[in-house]
């Protein structure tokens, strides 16, 4: 969701998700890729529309050259997104690199044109706009959300974290420079135009609470701070778990990647892993894993917590709005009854506390 540029503005009530069937899904895929669908498959997305399509083994896409058994991912963009296609090729080029590092994520492939994404206009579901459309190699195994959590797991994602950071410090694209979106945790003061869909007034004064400690203990800091790319979604839908249940096997959806500071990464993960635990003393193993590989400087610790509340509060007050407009897509409300529970018990907490809690205490 855009917020920065002047022609893609998230206005209240704008319908920017794709029109989006199966028959569309279908559709395209045989006019852009040459291939015929055996499956289609809707998955859960928030702006966008994605399909897990499984493909017959015959095409004439000469830019193909084995069809993945696993089948693909058809993603068409939200209308907001697919304005900003320097920002998509940069993501393809990211996904690229990775693959090519022993970072398993979706790899991008080209349509019968030879690109790596296309624009097309849509016309359906009382929509009609322009959107970005893409295929992906699907990456297959069980979402980090159907699996027991235990704390090896869990240090195994605090472990992956750190690694897809190093990773990247050798990635650069200039489309990044500039690119701003309201799932940045610097856009969190940006909340406060969304906060009207938070009901409960409690729970909008806490929001506004942490919104404003934000500002002042993050914000003011953030050019201190060691900067480079990240995620930006690390969440137990976006991490694919090894068959054993102990290993990240694949990462997906890097609709938010962007250059930021990189504790910023880690207070995301660590936000969602506590809670898919429900449990915020587990946020140690995730630490622990992580420092393993990339050690935490004092000014990161002591702005660890009120990040991870910043990124609770934009994942509850941005679902509480999307939903207000898009009340069919239940997936918007994934987070909010368990995330409001943890987030009135993390933000009372001391700082003495949650660094004892977190195992961050000399």
């Amino acid at each position: 969701m855009e917020v920065e540029n002047n022609d893609a503005v998230l206005i209240p009530g704008q319908c920017i998700r794709p029109p989006g069937n199966k028959e569309i899904a279908t559709k395209l895929l045989k006019e852009l890729y040459n291939l015929t669908a055996l499956s289609v498959t809707d998955l859960n997305a928030y702006d966008d529309r994605n399909y897990h399509v499984i493909c017959d083994g015959s095409h004439t896409n000469p830019h193909i050259t084995n069809i993945s058994e696993c089948g693909y991912v058809l993603k068409i963009v939200n209308s907001l997104d697919s304005k900003k296609e320097h920002v998509i090729e940069a993501q393809t080029d990211m996904l690229i690199f990775l693959n090519k590092r022993e970072i398993t994520c979706p790899l991008p492939v080209k349509n019968v044109h030879g690109l790596y994404h296309t624009l097309v206009e849509l016309n359906a579901d009382g929509c009609t706009g322009d959107y970005v459309v893409r295929l992906l190699v699907y990456r297959p195994g069980e979402l980090l959300r159907h699996v027991p959590i235990t704390g090896e797991l869990l240090r195994n994602v605090g472990s992956f974290t750190a690694k897809l950071s190093n990773v990247l410090l050798n990635f650069s694209h200039s489309a990044y420079n500039e690119h701003k979106t309201m799932w940045m945790l610097n856009s969190v003061p940006k909340l406060r135009q969304f906060t009207y869909a938070v009901k409960n007034a409690l729970e909008r004064e806490l929001a506004h609470q942490v919104i404003l400690a934000f500002e002042k203990e993050v914000l003011e800091i953030d050019l201190r701070l060691e900067h480079g790319m990240i995620h930006g979604d690390l969440n137990e839908q976006n991490l694919v778990v090894s068959s054993n249940g102990r290993e990240i096997a694949a990462v997906i959806d890097f609709g938010d990647s962007h250059r930021t500071s990189l504790i910023f990464e880690l207070a995301i993960t660590l936000c969602y892993m506590i809670l898919q635990a429900g449990d915020i003393a587990m946020g140690k193993h995730v630490i622990e894993g992580y420092q393993d590989i990339r050690k935490l400087t004092e000014p990161e610790k002591k702005i660890l917590k009120t990040t991870v509340c910043a990124r609770l509060c934009q994942s509850l007050v941005m679902g509480a709005y999307s939903h207000l407009y898009d009340p069919q897509n239940d997936y918007l409300l994934s987070t909010q009854k368990s995330g409001w529970t943890l987030l009135k018990k993390l933000w009372p907490l001391s700082q003495d506390a949650i660094l004892r809690n977190w195992g961050l205490t000399d």
